[in-house]
């Protein structure tokens, strides 16, 4: 079985929620929280808490005008119960989508308006089947829509430092 491992997974992220904290939370001086490893942060799915609420960062922005939305953690029922993605998991007030090449974001107000689009416009979009992820011997198969930001006009903004 080709797989993925989860620990390989979450140190790629990490390089995102680092450029997220240098080139926005710390440029900007808001104070924040990292609450990354905090388990009740974790269950929904939050990265920082800022007086102005909580983000979810997501490294995997490529600068090619798409965005991916994860809509099942496990969509594979023969590697255990099927179980929604952070999109439905989350309680962030905003994503923010980093690109590790060129540091550009894409911020999201996570809104109930924000949701009920792309409800509207998901099934547009194909369901895209990752490689089945490993770790500690349990398996799962998470599941993506691509989503171009064209969809969602008005809903986001571009974000990067300029030095």
């Amino acid at each position: 079985m080709n797989t993925t491992s989860f620990k390989n997974d979450i140190q790629r992220g990490k390089v995102g929620e680092q450029i997220f904290t240098e080139d926005f939370l710390q440029f900007l001086n808001v104070e924040y929280e990292d609450v990354t490893g905090r388990q009740g942060f974790q269950l929904i799915d939050s990265d920082y808490l800022a007086k102005i609420g909580l983000y979810e960062v997501k490294a995997n922005y490529k600068d090619n005008k798409i965005i991916i939305i994860e809509e099942f953690t496990n969509c594979n029922e023969q590697l255990g119960p099927i179980s929604y993605g952070w999109f439905y998991k989350s309680k962030a007030d905003m994503l923010v989508f980093v690109s590790k090449a060129t540091r550009a974001m894409i911020l999201i107000p996570f809104t109930d308006k924000f949701k009920s689009h792309y409800e509207t416009i998901k099934d547009s979009y194909d369901l895209i089947r990752n490689r089945v992820t490993e770790h500690n011997s349990s398996y799962w198969q998470s599941a993506f829509r691509k989503l171009p930001l064209s969809a969602i006009n008005g809903y986001f903004a571009y974000y990067k430092k300029v030095t």
